[in-house]
């Protein structure tokens, strides 16, 4: 019997091609297929499926570990119900199947074909497992929707698989977020791996010791030596070892934290230094500022009073305003309601000014 592994990503580390021209080497006989696989192509797997319906003697199918996704479809077809050898699995496998799941891109007509190929895909599946669950084909597409996990004695109950082989270690290696309903005991399989038999025809693996470089004093002439460490020597090796460490780590501490110190002054009177340059800068702006405000004031009047004087004027002062007095106020006003009203606003300054009585 010749035997044809599936183990590992199909269509990338496993290829149809690949699988195909195993099968054609193996013409005339029976062929057991080993699967250890997450899954992967949906095209390449339907190839390696061809291969398998093709071949002219029983094909045999054992899941070593896992078969996830297009790998569980193609276990499903090595059993005894699709006229091939049976299937087997050990009792802490699982099978898995779900729905087809592909990320592309492109244009909406892209995509538009992409999706009818998705629903196209899915339907083939959902058919498959319909056969194999004996359920119809709309339960098997909610199931698949809601993905199918199958312990090996789920398998053994279901009828999938002919026998459980014993528990072997699980060795996968997929993106748990790609799954939506992953049982516990799956991953608890995953974390807590069967240990392998010891295979007695290969050597034991060589003991590690341990070894010492120590410097010996007690002889007339102290030199280096190396020395085996025992069992009863370990933990007093470790607790000066770990001494040293510790001391080697606070030695450091401090001179990282004084270094952070002095490296934090430095910045600090950097920053001081620029500050009062920006000040320094800033205040000489706004003294240019001021100087150039004043010229150009200068300027405009000295250019008005150009103007003036080639018209044959004199030339004009621009002076501020003197405010007036509350006498010179209402000696502007002409006799009416305005200088009245002002005289009513005012009347206690005007009296001080005017005297009593000079205002009736």
């Amino acid at each position: 019997m010749k035997t044809i592994m599936i183990d590992g990503p199909i269509g990338s580390q496993v290829t149809a091609k690949e699988v195909v021209q195993k099968f054609r080497e193996a013409r005339g006989e029976e062929v057991l297929v080993r699967i250890n696989s997450e899954g992967g192509s949906v095209l390449e797997g339907e190839a390696i499926l061809t291969a398998i319906r093709q071949h002219d003697q029983k094909v045999y199918g054992q899941i070593d570990g896992y078969a996830f996704s297009m790998a569980g479809v193609i276990a499903l077809a090595l059993r005894e119900e699709e006229g091939q050898g049976g299937l087997t699995m050990p009792e802490n496998g699982y099978l898995m199947l779900h729905e087809v799941r592909v990320g592309s891109g492109g244009t909406v007509e892209d995509l538009e074909r992409m999706l009818a190929q998705i629903k196209a895909m899915n339907a083939a599946i959902a058919a498959k497992v319909a056969s194999a669950f004996n359920i119809s084909e709309p339960e098997a597409a909610q199931r698949l929707k809601d993905e199918i996990w199958m312990s090996g004695a789920d398998a053994l109950e279901a009828g999938l698989v002919t026998s459980l082989n014993p528990a072997e270690a699980l060795a996968a290696q997929f993106d748990a977020a790609a799954f939506s309903n992953i049982p516990n005991e799956f991953l608890r399989a995953i974390r807590d791996r069967v240990p392998a038999e010891p295979d007695a025809s290969t050597p034991n693996k060589p003991e590690m010791k341990l070894f010492k470089l120590f410097q010996n004093d007690k002889v007339e002439t102290p030199t280096l030596e190396v020395a085996e460490i025992g069992p009863e020597d370990l933990g007093a090796e470790l607790a000066e070892a770990q001494k040293t460490l510790d001391e080697t780590v606070a030695t450091h501490s401090a001179e990282l934290i004084a270094r952070d110190v002095k490296h934090a002054e430095a910045l600090q009177n950097a920053l001081s230094e620029q500050e009062a340059e920006l000040t320094a800068k800033h205040a000489e702006e706004l003294a240019k500022k001021d100087e150039a405000i004043e010229a150009a004031s200068n300027s405009s009047e000295e250019k008005a009073n150009e103007i003036l004087a080639q018209a044959g004027h004199s030339p004009v002062e621009t002076t501020e305003p003197e405010e007036k007095t509350i006498k010179e106020q209402y000696l502007a006003l002409k006799p009416g309601e305005a200088r009245a009203k002002f005289r009513a606003e005012h009347a206690e300054e005007l009296t001080r000014e005017f005297g009593p009585g000079a205002l009736r």
